[in-house]
C-alpha cells in the first residue's frame, strides 16, 4: 500500500518557512525535524501546500559593538494568504547580543523578550508594492511615521 502521509516545511507567520532544507514530500518527516517543529505531516490531498500571502516590509537592525541601529535596507516579511495583519518589532533597550533580537524586524516579540526588554512590538510595516490612496481634491491626509514618531500632514494630490 502506498504511503498516505505527506510532509513539508512549517510556515511561521510573518517570518516564512522555518527550515528551507525540508522538502515537500510523500512520506513522513525526519523524526528530529518533526520533533523540532520544523516539519509537519498530514494525510489529505495537497495538505502540505502553503498559500503564501502578500509580503510586506519592516525595518531591519544591525548590531555593532553591542548597539542596534536601523539598517539602510528593510527586511521582507512573509504571511499566509488568509492573513491581512502585519507585525514588526525592534530591539529593546536591553538588546546587546545577537541572540537578544532575531528574525530581523518581522513578527511579534515573545513574552520573555518583552519582559527582558530585548524586543519591542512596533507598527512600522510598509507594503512591498506601491499603493494608491484615493483622496478628494484639497483634502489633508494625516500619516503617522512610526520610526520618527511624528505626524506629517500632506496635501492630497
Amino acid at each position: 500500500e502506498a504511503d498516505k502521509k505527506c510532509s513539508g516545511p512549517v510556515f511561521e507567520e510573518f517570518t516564512g518557512i522555518k527550515d528551507a532544507d525540508i522538502a515537500y514530500a510523500c512520506g513522513a518527516c525526519v523524526e528530529a525535524k518533526l520533533t523540532s517543529g520544523d516539519c509537519a505531516e498530514c494525510e489529505t490531498a495537497d495538505c502540505n501546500a502553503i498559500a503564501a500571502g502578500v509580503d510586506y516590509k519592516c525595518d531591519d537592525y544591525v548590531l555593532k559593538e553591542k548597539v542596534y541601529t536601523i539598517a539602510t535596507t528593510k527586511t521582507t516579511c512573509q504571511r499566509l494568504n488568509a492573513t491581512t495583519a502585519t507585525a514588526c518589532k525592534q530591539p529593546g533597550t536591553n538588546a546587546t547580543l545577537a541572540a537578544h533580537f532575531t528574525d530581523g524586524g518581522c513578527g511579534k516579540c515573545i513574552a520573555a523578550e518583552i519582559t527582558a526588554k530585548t524586543c519591542i512590538d512596533t507598527s512600522s510595516a510598509s507594503p512591498s508594492s506601491h499603493l494608491l490612496w484615493p483622496c478628494s481634491p484639497c483634502s489633508i491626509v494625516s500619516f503617522k511615521f512610526y520610526n520618527n514618531s511624528k505626524t506629517v500632514n500632506l496635501p492630497a494630490l
